[in-house]
């Protein structure tokens, strides 16, 4: 059967008849046991096998006879051979490129216009788990589609605001996937930048297919052990230029191990299984203000897959995934200040692919299911840094932070079911024309639960002479180390405090100075769920004559929140040049973004609330809430979808073996939704929606492209500009009175302000000229253009010699401004009191800076050996090097105190049957 469906679909290849190639291909595949091996190798295997079995039967001596035919396939490499602005990551490069953790995002780099976020340079990342976030044509993390075996893994969970700060008051950190998909389980990843064809949508990014491995024909399985450690570690210490020499910086100490298994077997001759298993842990010991303390995380992969072949035409699969994460953190800059946050979750997916003679059919069910949650003391608390409460004198910060923000539970459960088909139309306007069409529905609930009330003190007020009267944790009491009396009593008289000596003793004895807290914000115990139900339909028709294509479409998308009907032409098409070897591309293409359930969410949620408190005679009175000043609430009415256009022009080449890609590709988005502030007619304050928000992005690349039989090399370069409008910023936090008295014009949440610092340091003088700027932390996300390097390039390349495995990876990242996090906070004092008896109102709020960023580029690689230790066994020993000549990446700020990444590795062992 194998032999007659090769020879049938060589002739149908001959004639280049498209649809007929399409459908070979497809029984070729339907009637071949699945297999990891690459074409060409599966196809050796079963001609050679059924020549022997011939010849055995016949003559044993006809063996030495028999001509022998190689058939040999041509490995493609990633850039696409079609008008769809697609790169394909096969196996090979896969095992080339893993590099740290082993995550998806680790290894979409190499290609071209792919940013990552500066988190991915961080110190921390040596010893986190969670995957760098990454940008693919200009937006951030959650605007990419992250696809599994073609169900969504994208998280509607995540904050943004957790990649700069991990504890956060009103959420929990999450990440733009619901499941870290580990490399292991991966057989080959798809990456859109542009051109997607109108199969995919609810998103305005890119888009990332990950496809995991089948079951082989025969037994296989594998054991792998990673590890890497501090003595593998290089770090890079720098000290501001202020540093007085003290408290010098400990490197942390740390571990990371990664354990892998799988197995694969044929349980009869038409069904397979496949098992894997990764168990991924990192410990590290971090400062906390002075002391190391231990930090812990922890990441797992499962995956069950069952591929039935249940015709010759007909395969069903059903994969099932399990990758829950946790992580053991606390506030290097607080004390009391542990938490625990868990994610992760599940995902099961059934798939029937069909083979008929009318077309291709692929039909889906599934089901996810993810949760982020943060276990943390419920308040926090800003003190100002006096004897007592002093802490914070270890980093120069004006206040001693304390507590953590409260229980907070987030689940997430999708239902999905959708049919995709392919149907070749024959001639149609004398070309060649093949039909897509599908549709999917889908229905999604979130939770949002807060599981206690959490409760941020700020405005403290210094008091030597305050009675707690019984207030005990929000208040302290003036202690000296010996009674004042006995002072006296030794002196002889009473201490006089405008005689300086006098003085020098009153201070010398106090151990802790009496402040008290008259302000606070309190997010009461609640819980919020929202449900969305989504419907979305595509038509896309592909026309083929001689060295022309053309392929025009449109999706369209429903959910019942925001109730728009959208509908997004697709159109992409392509000219053969100089006999083939050359080929322009162009395309106009709409997206539409898919955030419906998490502004949903955000609706529901309660707001919180203030309470201020009075002294009199120096006793605090009861906390009573000061109703004019209450949080906010989210309001979204009548918006619509948000959505960006694209235009692309491509021009590729074969030249030297390879492709020569030249791409221009320009992005305008359009009604993005920003806050605008107001108050409803209960006078609290709202944050509204609406579209008024837009940006633009434009890339220009080169990349070039190369897979020849042992080796491939890939480089690119690109140049990248991205603007947002004014209107998508909050905007100023501030009115003033006059020049120098202002107060806050919004309740904004305490934790949700920070302050940008800029400054003009004279390093001979070490004067500074230093200017604060109150801000949102969503405005300085946008501030920060986390994904805005003007200038990215890569330069990769692998190679198989015999028992040898070699890669090396070279990524320039151009200059840029970037913010940086200080560890120290400023205060903001209202014009007025808060309340009768309060002083006037003092907050204290972290600051950032923001500095220009030096270009830095970096190198890593990896070699592996293999050995062959018994029959069917093979023995692998790996090194995988980062950063190997140990450079710079300027994450600590010119003028700050820090610790850099520099050079690390990995060492690994692997058994394979």
């Amino acid at each position: 059967m194998m032999t007659l469906t090769l020879i049938l679909w060589m002739r149908l290849v001959s004639k280049m008849n498209i649809r007929y190639f399409t459908f070979g291909l497809l029984s070729i595949m339907l009637s071949t046991p699945v297999s990891s091996a690459e074409p060409s190798e599966q196809l050796e295997k079963e001609i050679t096998k059924s020549r022997y079995e011939t010849c055995e039967k016949k003559e044993p001596d006809c063996i030495k006879n028999i001509e022998v035919i190689e058939v040999r396939g041509q490995q493609p490499n990633p850039i696409s051979v079609s008008s769809q602005g697609v790169y394909t990551l096969n196996r090979k490069m896969i095992e080339d490129y893993r590099f740290g953790n082993g995550n998806l995002n680790d290894l979409l780099g190499i290609l071209p216009g792919v940013q990552y976020g500066e988190a991915a340079y961080s110190a921390e990342q040596v010893s986190n788990i969670k995957p760098s976030e990454v940008s693919i044509s200009g937006t951030e993390g959650k605007a990419t589609a992250y696809l599994i075996d073609g169900v969504s893994n994208n998280s509607n969970l995540n904050n943004q605001l957790g990649n700069t700060d991990r504890n956060l008051l009103q959420d929990v950190s999450g990440h733009s996937q619901e499941l870290f998909l580990n490399l292991d389980l991966v057989e080959s990843i798809e990456v859109y930048d542009s051109n997607i064809p109108a199969k995919y949508g609810n998103f305005n990014g890119g888009l990332v297919q990950a496809q995991t491995r089948k079951a082989r024909d025969e037994v296989s399985l594998g054991i792998s052990y990673r590890q890497t450690a501090d003595d593998w570690v290089d770090y890079h210490n720098f000290y501001a230029p202020d540093f007085d020499g003290s408290d010098t910086l400990d490197n942390a100490v740390f571990q990371k191990r990664s354990f892998s298994t799988h197995i694969a077997a044929p349980l009869t001759d038409k069904l397979g299984v496949i098992a894997q298993f990764q168990y991924l842990k990192s410990q590290e010991s971090l400062e906390q203000l002075g002391h190391l303390r231990l930090q812990e995380q922890t990441n797992y992969n499962g995956m069950v897959k069952f591929d039935y072949a249940v015709t010759t035409n007909d395969d069903i699969s059903f994969n099932y995934l399990y990758a829950p994460y946790e992580g053991n953190y606390f506030d290097v800059n607080a004390i009391n200040s542990d938490y625990t946050v868990k994610g992760g979750g599940s995902t099961a997916i059934l798939t029937w692919q069909a083979n008929r003679h009318w077309g291709y059919m692929d039909s889906q069910i599934s089901w996810r299911s993810s949760r982020n949650s943060k276990d943390a003391s419920s308040a926090w608390y800003n003190w100002i840094n006096i004897p007592g409460k002093n802490w914070g004198d270890y980093d120069g910060s004006m206040t001693s932070n304390e507590g953590g923000f409260g229980d907070i539970t987030k689940t997430q459960e999708t239902y999905t079911a959708k049919q995709d088909f392919e149907l070749p139309l024959g001639e149609v306007l004398f070309a060649d024309s093949q039909l897509s069409l599908g549709y999917a529905i889908d229905h999604q609930v979130s939770v949002f639960d807060r599981l206690e009330n959490a409760t941020i003190y700020n405005g403290a007020i210094v008091s030597p002479m305050i009675d707690c009267a019984g207030y005990q944790i929000d208040c302290v009491e003036t202690v000296f180390n010996q009674p004042i009396a006995d002072i006296e009593a030794e002196l002889g008289r009473p201490l006089d405090l405008s005689n300086g000596d006098d003085f020098l003793l009153y201070q010398s004895n106090i151990s802790q100075t009496g402040q008290y807290f008259q302000y606070r914000q309190t997010t009461p115990k609640a819980r919020a769920e929202a449900s969305v139900n989504n419907f979305s339909a595509y038509v896309e028709n592909e026309f083929e004559w001689q060295q022309y294509s053309l392929t025009i479409g449109a999706r369209y998308d429903y959910n019942d929140f925001f109730e728009n009907h959208n509908v997004a032409p697709r159109l992409r098409g392509s000219i053969s040049l100089f006999e083939n070897t050359g080929k322009f591309i162009f395309g106009a293409n709409r997206y539409y973004a898919s955030d419906a359930i998490n502004y949903k969410l955000n609706e529901a949620m309660v707001p919180t609330f203030t309470e201020v408190r009075a002294i009199y005679q120096h006793r605090p009175q009861q906390w009573q809430a000061e109703l004019s000043n209450r949080g906010y609430r989210y309001v979204y009415k009548d918006l619509k979808t948000p959505y960006s256009d694209e235009l692309s022009a491509v021009y590729r080449h074969q030249v030297l073996g390879g492709t020569l890609e030249l791409k221009w590709l320009y992005r305008e988005q359009h009604e993005s939704i920003n806050r605008v502030k107001g108050t409803n007619e209960l006078g609290e304050a709202i944050l509204y929606g609406a579209n008024s928000g837009s940006s633009e992005y434009q890339r220009l690349s080169l990349s070039w492209m190369a897979t020849f039989d042992t080796q491939h090399v890939e480089f690119n370069v690109s140049h990248a500009s991205n603007t947002t409008s004014a209107e998508q910023f909050d905007g100023s936090t501030q009115t003033y009175v006059n020049s120098t008295d202002y107060f806050l014009n919004f309740s904004y949440d305490d934790n949700e302000l920070v302050y940008i610092r800029g400054d003009n340091y004279d390093l001979n003088s070490r004067e500074n000229d230093s200017t604060y700027n109150l801000m949102t932390r969503h405005d300085m996300e946008l501030e920060k253009q986390d994904f805005n390097r003007p200038i990215i390039a890569n330069l990769s390349w692998g190679g198989r010699f015999d028992n040898w495995q070699l890669s090396a990876y070279a990524r320039f990242n151009g200059e840029q401004d970037a913010i940086y996090a200080t560890g120290t906070t400023q205060s903001i004092k209202e014009a007025t009191s808060i309340c009768d008896g309060c002083s006037p109102n003092r907050r204290e709020y972290p600051v950032y800076r923001i500095e220009k960023r030096p270009s830095f580029w970096l190198l890593s690689g990896s070699v592996k050996y293999t050995l062959a230790v018994a029959r069917d066994y093979r023995v692998t020993l790996s090194f995988e090097g980062e950063n190997i000549l140990n450079k710079r990446t300027y994450q600590v700020s010119p003028y700050s105190t820090g610790v850099e990444l520099g050079r690390r590795f990995w060492l690994g062992l692997q058994l394979d049957y």
